[in-house]
């Protein structure tokens, strides 16, 4: 009953923060499309590697399915994998790419999956393969199958592409591996997102929301902004926290004592404490190196803002 009165009080008929992002509606800061241009414009070049990362919650799923659905299947063959578990060992991508060529996952076998690339190859086609979460590869040993793969391609006409998307620990990861800077064909990290783009991104947010602009006020998105959340989760978080806080007042604006306690709520510190900057990304970091990471995360924070986010029409 309550889930039902807060529908009603902003006249939705269901959770509209449910729904899948819709494609048609990603806004690009100059720079990330840019790179994906680029990508894009590259990817007719085989045995290459292209690898663009992110902090956790910026929208590399999300760009990952965008690339899925819009590379060339006149000119690719696309496949889209997510990584669920971390790989350490060097076995891991062939079974994979068995199953997508229609293999036996039984009894295929690597010279198996090698024959049926280079049967697609005959074809005229490149396959594009889109690693999602590719940070979870861990160490040097388990890209020995990307490595072998993009190698033989010198004597055996495979033409397979590799486009690794994850977290900035991907990079730390691939920069100790020998041999593997002379594959890549692009090594990006995407943008934060300036003042100036959080406040348009809110601003179409509430559109898709079909809530007026004045919903949030402009002393709410200056106590946002100071705060220089890092992330799409964060902000969506903090804007579903706020309407929600809004709901239980009985008013249908967010100003800035509503932001405030919405901040609290999801972790962020109380008026005149220092601030975490990325609460998300302060959180883990403490877990991760002690009590004293979450200041040191704080400074980096402002550069891991989120470079997808919904456009209006």
């Amino acid at each position: 009953m309550q889930n039902q009165k807060f529908l009603n009080f902003w006249g939705w008929p269901s959770l509209p923060w449910n729904e899948p992002i819709g494609l048609d509606r990603l806004y690009w800061q100059e720079q990330t499309e840019m790179i994906c241009s680029r990508l894009l414009f590259s990817l007719s070049r085989a045995a290459s590697l292209f690898v663009i990362a992110a902090p956790p919650g910026h929208g590399k799923s999300t760009l990952a399915r965008w690339l899925y659905h819009r590379i060339d299947t006149s000119t690719h063959d696309v496949a889209l994998f997510s990584l669920l578990q971390h790989e350490t060992k060097g076995d891991w991508l062939m079974p994979r790419l068995g199953h997508y060529l229609g293999l036996n996952v039984e009894t295929h076998t690597p010279r198996l999956v090698l024959q049926r690339l280079h049967e697609a190859s005959l074809h005229d086609k490149v396959l594009t393969v889109i690693l999602d979460d590719a940070h979870k590869i861990s160490n040097a040993e388990a890209f020995d199958e990307i490595l072998a793969l993009t190698h033989i391609q010198a004597v055996v006409p495979t033409r397979i592409n590799f486009v690794l998307i994850g977290t900035p620990r991907l990079m730390q990861t691939l920069q100790a591996i020998d041999g593997i800077q002379h594959r890549l064909a692009l090594w990006a990290g995407l943008e934060p997102l300036s003042p100036t783009e959080l406040a348009s991104y809110l601003s179409q947010r509430l559109e898709t929301l079909q809530l007026p602009q004045k919903t949030l006020q402009p002393d709410a998105l200056a106590s946002l902004a100071q705060f220089g959340i890092g992330s799409f989760a964060a902000i969506d978080s903090v804007l579903e926290t706020c309407l929600l806080e809004a709901f239980l007042r009985d008013q249908r604006t967010i100003n800035a004592d509503v932001m405030a306690t919405a901040m609290q709520f999801i972790g962020l510190p109380k008026a005149g404490e220092e601030p975490l900057l990325d609460p998300f990304k302060a959180k883990a970091a403490s877990r991760r190196r002690g009590p004293t990471a979450a200041k040191a995360a704080g400074s980096a924070a402002a550069r891991d803002l989120n470079s997808l986010y919904y456009k209006g029409d």
